[in-house]
């Protein structure tokens, strides 16, 4: 008998030896230890600023100070800024809270251009002394469940205390970061890239433990921006996906529908990519299966969705026409009327209420 055990510990360490061989060699972003893999990720700091969809203001609330901010992921997993040396063991990997304080104070007078110009002020007035210290954290990650992404995760979690909520009903479980009640939510979420009907409805509609239905995301993050928080607290609010884009685009462009109901598709579309403005270098354009999801959605809530789109609309507080970049602004600013689609989407069905009742509450439920 302990013969067999003998030789059982030693296949199995054998095996732990084959494996961290084959990391070895499929990987050229290493660990000292030779267990993990930094994939030549980034991380969030202010010196790797243009190497990702950087954190952006993508809303602010006036009447309750509450800032929704889109980025990445907040993790630091190596020495120093670039990713191709410095990965460090995934003991080391930390939870970015100040990199993310500070890329937020540097860019804390950049709104985006669909704010009037009083929402704009009162936005920089109430971040001149801006400090996570002082908000309630709302971390909502959109992550899938893969092996890196479990990894980041994993990171999030233990910076909030090991406690998080999900998209299946149950109530915000409160974690703290940095000593003070914070809540981190996994919303895995993900697009459709072959724009099928039937992924369309199910990734919009469907919730369980290990997937978020798109819309109730969206509705779950206007509603915390809009209602005020039980501790008193301002709410920060950031939403992340690997690098910003894909995923966090998606959901940005279905967030400035909902909140702006005169803003069009490609407009959503062009703030999203180019981080609140109309151009800029580098673009981060959501993946087509983003983009397909938001186009789905944006029809099942009557929204301004023609991609062809050669009229003007009034954004929020403006009384000038807003234009994508290069058009010419016509004498008489037509009525858009309803666009014919040969792909077939469904029609919104009823979100359970015991998903997701935030208003004014003392507690918000997912």
């Amino acid at each position: 008998m302990a013969r067999i055990a003998a030789g059982l510990i030693c296949l199995l360490l054998l095996a732990g030896i084959a494996a961290a061989d084959e990391l070895a060699q499929s990987c050229s972003d290493l660990s000292p230890d030779g267990q993990t893999c930094c994939k030549n990720t980034f991380n969030l700091q202010e010196e790797n600023r243009i190497m990702f969809a950087a954190p952006t203001v993508v809303d602010y609330s006036e009447s309750t100070g509450n800032l929704l901010v889109r980025g990445p992921v907040p993790v630091l997993v190596r020495e120093g800024a670039g990713n191709q040396k410095g990965c460090k063991n995934f003991a080391d990997w930390k939870f970015a809270y100040d990199e993310l304080n500070t890329m937020i104070k540097n860019k804390k007078t950049d709104a985006p251009l669909y704010f009037s110009d009083a929402k704009k002020a009162a936005m920089v007035t109430d971040l001149q002394d801006f400090d996570l210290k002082d908000y309630h954290v709302i971390i909502i990650s959109l992550l899938n469940n893969g092996d890196t992404n479990q990894l980041y995760f994993s990171v999030e979690k233990a910076a909030f205390g090991g406690a998080f909520s999900t998209c299946s009903g149950s109530p915000l479980q409160q974690g703290t970061l940095r000593g003070t009640e914070a809540n981190l939510v996994w919303s895995n979420t993900i697009g459709c890239p072959d724009n099928n009907p039937t992924c369309l409805h199910d990734r919009m509609y469907t919730n369980s433990d290990n997937f978020c239905g798109w819309v109730d995301t969206v509705q779950n993050i206007t509603a915390l921006l809009t209602t005020k928080d039980p501790s008193g607290k301002k709410r920060f609010i950031y939403y992340h996906c690997n690098h910003g884009a894909d995923r966090t685009g998606g959901i940005t462009i279905g967030y400035l529908l909902t909140a702006n109901p005169t803003m069009t598709l490609p407009h959503a579309i062009m703030y999203t990519t180019y981080l609140g403005r109309e151009s800029g270098s580098p673009p981060w354009a959501p993946d087509p299966g983003a983009r397909n999801i938001a186009a789905a959605y944006c029809k099942s809530i009557g929204g301004l969705c023609d991609m062809n789109e050669g009229t003007r609309v009034f954004l929020p507080g403006s009384d000038t026409h807003s234009h994508l970049p290069g058009q010419e602004d016509p004498v008489v600013t037509p009525t858009l009327s309803p666009v014919t689609t040969t792909v077939p989407v469904p029609v919104q069905t009823p979100v359970s209420p015991g998903r997701y009742i935030p208003p004014g509450s003392s507690e918000v439920t997912f």
